[in-house]
């Protein structure tokens, strides 16, 4: 509960009976000076007291909190205007029983059912009755205001955590599947007995270490990330040998660029399974890193087997890019784009990411001309 709202709840009697002790002063000390008479204007307050605080409870915790608050204005507007009736009445028996005869005896010559004299006392009672009934809507907006706040919050840290689960849950099939290609080209090279296994065992080291501690973390600096690809395309040139031609060209300064950890694996991962692993010649991949207009291009393009590569969502090793997608989907919104474009001799992939301070997705304007055959995961 709100701090301010736990003091007024927990000494809510102090408060009452300090508001009722100033109402009476403040009656008895005006309206004595006013008339010269302190004890009289005193006793006349004390006397008229339970009915201001029958009225007041009764609008407070009958009138407004079981019917104006519940939205039931009908019913409220009703049966305020029966109380305000019936207290008329009861305030007036309380004048002619107590009041008249002390102070005033001349006016029990005034029919008890006098319009004037019920409409008179009868807005001086509400009017009194208005103050109380001010706070305590106000406390109710106050609690309504501070419950939406904690319900939001709440909402937010659920969402939140929800989004952490999903993305712990889509690295972890990241990271098995990439281990598994891995571990599949030491294996090769073990069994031809070939020196360069310890180097594959180191590189996958260096990569595992990235995988478990940085890949922690929301953001990592681009030039981590893009180490991270140079290990692996290492691994992937000792498997495949001198028909592997890639290159991988860096047209912008990485310094100060943060990006989410393994965002950039699976696209290069695509690149070998659709295109290098299939063709047994000489074969290709380039990759293009650059910024433009406080935007991140990754571009990647690899070439591949003129026979139709079967659609990526249909196949077992499509589960990186699906998983990519839904993690760029996740962390950056609508502040990136991706577009997929599968040619006769090459596959290519653009991602754009809208670094921090631009808004909206990115252009895509200066995609290649076959935009036709774009797909988009």
């Amino acid at each position: 509960m709100d701090p301010l709202l736990r003091l007024v709840s927990r000494y809510r009697i102090l408060w009452h009976g300090l508001f009722w002790t100033l109402l009476t002063l403040y009656e008895g000390l005006v309206w004595g000076s006013l008339e010269g008479d302190y004890t009289q204007r005193f006793t006349i307050s004390l006397i008229e007291l339970p009915v201001k605080m029958l009225a007041t409870y009764l609008t407070l915790y009958l009138l407004i909190d079981k019917f104006l608050i519940r939205k039931r204005y009908g019913a409220f507007l009703g049966l305020l205007i029966l109380s305000m009736l019936a207290l008329s009445v009861v305030q007036r028996l309380v004048a002619v029983t107590f009041i008249y005869p002390l102070y005033f005896p001349k006016a029990l010559s005034i029919p008890f059912f006098f319009p004037a004299k019920i409409l008179i006392s009868n807005f001086a009672l509400y009017s009194m009755v208005a103050i109380p009934a001010t706070f305590h809507l106000a406390k109710h907006w106050y609690a309504d205001q501070q419950a939406g706040q904690q319900f939001r919050q709440t909402a937010q840290q659920l969402e939140k955590e929800k989004l952490e689960a999903e993305l712990k849950l889509l690295k972890s099939q990241i990271n098995p599947h990439f281990l598994f290609n891995t571990l599949n080209n030491l294996y090769a090279l073990t069994v031809n007995h070939s020196d360069r296994a310890p180097e594959i065992v180191y590189k996958l080291s260096e990569l595992m270490s990235y995988m478990l501690y940085d890949s922690n973390q929301a953001q990592v600096p681009l030039r981590k990330e893009i180490q991270y690809l140079e290990n692996y395309i290492t691994l992937e040139k000792i498997r495949y040998g001198d028909r592997l031609d890639v290159s991988m060209n860096i047209y912008t300064a990485t310094d100060g660029i943060l990006i989410a950890p393994l965002i950039l694996l699976p696209f290069v991962e695509n690149s070998f399974k659709h295109g290098v692993s299939h063709q047994l010649d000489r074969v290709w991949v380039r990759i293009d890193v650059l910024t433009r207009d406080n935007t991140l291009i990754f571009k990647i393009e690899n070439s591949k087997t003129s026979l139709p590569p079967l659609p990526v969502s249909d196949t077992p090793s499509g589960i990186g890019l699906t998983n990519v997608r839904k993690r760029l989907n996740i962390i950056y919104g609508n502040r990136y784009s991706l577009q997929l474009f599968n040619e006769e001799e090459t596959y290519l992939a653009v991602l754009k990411i809208a670094m921090p301070g631009q808004a909206g997705r990115p252009d895509t304007a200066d995609l290649p001309a076959f935009r036709e055959n774009e797909q988009v995961l």
